[in-house]
């Protein structure tokens, strides 16, 4: 046990009419679904119109990354700190603060007239998601089924992937047409409608109810020991540093081949359909039958094969056959990767873990972009090299498999 005073929890796999359940569950997971979709699309649909927002505001190009990545690095710090707030009073709480403090920041986007403003703004923003995103994976955690987390995160995953669908080009639509300050307007709107809504309609998961608040290292000191908890961080780290990767470097490959831009959003259209059906497919079950890191490893041998075809692919075709790959490979590692967290946690750390889960996941996406700067400047393919990354750290996973387990 973790705390040392038993502490009463409210749990939505231990209902207290059981005839209504089936219904009740289901709306709840389309609810919690909605709310994922919403977490993220605060900062997806923002992707296509932020950069140039910044400039015109006066930033020059140095300012302008500063600023675009001031979210992703207040986002890491808070993630484990925010997994307190989580645990302690409540996914609900979690989700309703954090959509309050990011919707808050986002409004106020509207309202700049300086760069070194809106880099203030991003910070908060950041905090605001580091609390939010935890909170909502938290609650779709406590909500799986037992032996079924694989299928329940697959549908986390695939709310997650369509807000990378529709974010980007549904904020670039609408920039283009009215702007961006409504568009910041638009989403800080939507996310306090869901924000009330989640306080009117969302039952509460889990919330401590003893007076005697648990210690915050008798909740992280477990998820920083688990061997099976490390051998995630270590592959969500590798899997989101792919991502960056892939960021950086698929719209040079398309600008190299010739096509506008454009090319660039409807191939990580592919990828992203390709998550999705997986996601919400059989497939997402796998690692609930074979084991999870079986499944993670192959989805990372699959995810080095993508970037592997896309460093040797110059034509159109070959880009979007890597982006079918890749979406494969993601669509099998996610779901396993947030189902283990859920397999090694309680209700009563559970926020931690994956405070700390999205902390090396924010990690990686950082660290993907940095690696790909330096390769290209050193005259190597980034994606070459990030292939190989991935082969290579299935022998530092196969390290911390076998490792003995720490007491």
């Amino acid at each position: 046990m973790i705390a040392r005073n038993p502490i009463k929890t409210t749990s939505l796999n231990e209902p207290a009419h059981p005839a209504p359940v089936t219904v009740h569950v289901r709306l709840v997971a389309a609810f919690a679904f909605f709310v994922i979709v919403v977490s993220f699309l605060d900062t997806m649909a923002q992707l296509p119109v932020l950069p140039p927002f910044v400039r015109s505001l006066g930033a020059g190009a140095g300012l302008v990354g500063i600023v675009l990545a001031a979210y992703s690095i207040a986002n890491m710090m808070g993630n484990i700190g925010a997994g307190f707030v989580i645990d302690r009073f409540g996914r609900k709480a979690g989700i309703v603060v954090g959509m309050a403090v990011a919707g808050s920041a986002v409004a106020l986007y509207a309202t700049v007239t300086s760069p070194q403003q809106l880099l203030v703004l991003r910070v908060l923003h950041g905090l605001g998601g580091a609390i939010l995103v935890p909170a909502a994976f938290a609650f779709a955690g406590d909500a799986a089924r037992h032996n079924r987390a694989g299928r329940a995160m697959g549908r986390a995953g695939a709310a997650v992937a369509l807000a990378a669908l529709i974010g980007p080009a549904g904020g670039g639509i609408f920039g283009a047409t009215f702007g961006p300050r409504p568009l910041f307007l638009t989403l800080a709107a939507l996310m306090a409608m869901t924000a009330v809504l989640v306080v009117s309609f969302l039952p509460e998961s889990y919330r401590e109810s003893s007076r005697e608040t648990t210690p915050f290292s008798q909740r992280l000191i477990p998820v920083l020991r688990d061997r099976r908890l490390i051998f995630v961080y270590v592959a969500v780290f590798f899997a989101q540093a792919a991502m960056g990767t892939l960021s950086f470097a698929l719209p040079l490959a398309v600008d190299a081949a010739g096509f506008s831009a454009a090319r660039t959003g409807a191939l990580l259209s592919i990828f992203s359909l390709v998550a999705i059906v997986l996601f919400v497919a059989p497939t997402a079950g796998l690692s609930d039958r074979h084991g999870r890191p079986i499944v993670i490893r192959i989805g990372m041998i699959t995810l080095a094969a993508a970037l592997g075809i896309l460093s040797l692919g110059t034509s159109l075709g070959g880009m979007a056959l890597a982006m079918v790959v890749y979406g494969i490979g993601y669509g099998l590692v996610f779901p396993a990767l947030c189902a283990t967290v859920i397999d090694c946690t309680s209700p009563t750390n559970r926020g931690t873990g994956f405070g700390v889960f999205y902390a090396v996941f924010s990690l990686g996406v950082a660290a993907g972009p940095i690696a790909s700067g330096v390769a290209v400047e050193a005259g190597a393919s980034p994606t070459a090299l990030v292939a190989l990354t991935l082969v290579a750290a299935q022998l530092i996973l196969y390290a911390v498999d076998r490792a003995p387990a720490r007491k």
